[in-house]
């Protein structure tokens, strides 16, 4: 009897269940409110289970008990045994079951195919000596509010946009958008991008973006960064981009190929052109790397990379150079260090007015270890610009320059941290002189 009674307790929650769990699905109107009542039904579901369950093992001891106590006519006379659940009832309860997985399935597969808009940020505000950005201001600043929006197009296509809120060199916010990607992943070996990216170059141009937050440094090279920034490098493309990684035993080999618009330095600042040029003039290039990702090299990453491009500017005569980079990079990021270091050689000819070839390099190497409350870093970064090259001579930053740097991080939590920096930079030809810095950063995520 008692048996019976745990099996129709089962069946009876197992039934509950199932109703609870497909009532809401074809009469909620909304999906959010739909899996609210879902998991409120759920666990009052669970509770009567529970119950039940508690009852029956109750009546089960009772009966036990009552046994104990007659013991006379337990031994005349053996107590009738329940009979068995029959296998119609067996099955009919592993239906039930199955059927509320299904249910459960359906459910997290429709809610995972919505369509909507997710939305993620990064901020910061600092203080320091000097900007991290524009060395002419010091004092508080308001750097970035960066958007990030990845809209669900559904099966194997993506999307990509960043919208980023950015304070310049006078304090006026400007709106940028600083990625705009639409892909196709054809597989985990090759995803197809078209529109607006971060050139795949070295290391840190695609692994650090916009988000400082991202950084356990509290900025890049300066000739690593971004164009309105003062960096040096067409560090966006407007084109498209194959990019991926082919695993194997202990790693995977890296790669990235692009082509887009030839960039345009425009009062002193480079430009990608984002609503395309008029030279016709494509920048190319490609990655190549290797990342172990077992055994004892696990964390390192070794790399080369090159591209080309004819980039003109605004100048009255215009003009153009054509600007081939090429070089490597090395990585290693554990749980306990963060190393990095990259090296660019610039073997430019100046096409129009011919001026011949200029040779320049730009490195950098930092050396981090993460410890468990705090992250120190150290950094040292050298350019050596040919002055002659007009590439170099139409930009505002394009001076030599080396630094040494000094910092931390400190996580109060997931989303928040805070970074402090000291640095002394020395310019070696055009502006001749040093400065100190001491900066300090506190950047969000959201």
């Amino acid at each position: 009897m008692f048996n019976q009674l745990s099996l129709f307790a089962r069946s009876f929650a197992l039934g509950v269940l199932l109703g609870a769990v497909s009532l809401p699905a074809a009469a909620a109107d909304s999906q959010a409110d739909e899996l609210a009542q879902l998991k409120m039904q759920l666990n009052q579901s669970v509770e009567m289970i529970r119950a039940l369950a508690a009852r029956v093992h109750e009546l089960e001891a009772k009966q036990g008990r009552e046994a104990a106590g007659s013991a006379t006519a337990a031994a005349a006379a053996p107590a009738p045994q329940a009979p068995p659940a029959t296998p119609v009832d067996a099955q009919r309860l592993d239906s039930v079951e199955q059927k509320v997985n299904q249910i459960e399935t359906d459910n997290a597969t429709r809610h995972g195919d919505d369509t909507g808009l997710p939305m993620h940020g990064f901020a910061d505000i600092g203080v320091g000596t000097h900007n991290p950005f524009f060395p002419g201001s010091k004092g508080f600043d308001l750097d970035n509010l960066d958007f990030y929006l990845t809209p669900r197009l559904g099966g194997k296509f993506l999307a990509l946009f960043e919208l980023n809120f950015e304070v310049d060199r006078e304090g006026s916010v400007g709106v940028d958008i600083e990625r705009g990607q639409l892909g196709y992943q054809f597989s985990d070996e090759a995803t197809l991008w078209i529109g607006r990216f971060h050139t795949p170059y070295g290391f840190v141009n695609t692994a650090l973006h916009h988000g400082i937050w991202i950084n356990d440094a509290l900025r890049r090279p300066q000739f690593l960064m971004f164009e309105d920034q003062g960096g040096i490098l067409p560090a966006h493309t407007v084109g498209a981009w194959l990019t991926g990684a082919k695993r194997g035993d202990g790693g995977k080999v890296l790669y990235d190929v692009y082509i887009g618009n030839g960039q345009q330095i425009i009062d002193g600042e480079i430009d990608m052109r984002s609503a395309g040029n008029d030279h016709g003039k494509p920048i190319y290039g490609g990655r190549a790397g290797y990342q172990w990702t077992a055994g004892a090299a696990e964390g390192l990453t070794l790399g080369v990379h090159a591209f080309d491009s004819k980039i003109d500017d605004n100048q009255v005569p215009q003009g153009m150079t054509e600007v081939r980079v090429y070089g490597g990079y090395a990585v290693y990021d554990t749980d306990r260090w963060e190393h990095m270091a990259e090296v660019y050689f610039f073997d430019n000819l100046d096409t129009y007015p011919n001026t011949g070839g200029h040779h320049s390099k730009a490195y950098y190497a930092q050396f981090g270890y993460r410890a468990p409350w705090i992250i120190p870093y150290v950094r040292y970064e050298r350019t050596l610009l040919d002055q002659t090259d007009q590439f170099f001579n139409q930009q505002a930053t394009g001076m030599s320059y080396y630094r040494t740097a000094a910092g931390l991080r400190y996580d109060f939590n997931l989303k928040t941290a805070f970074k402090f920096e000291v640095a002394k930079t020395h310019y070696t030809d055009r502006i001749v002189g040093q400065f100190n810095e001491v900066l300090a950063d506190v950047a969000i995520r959201f």
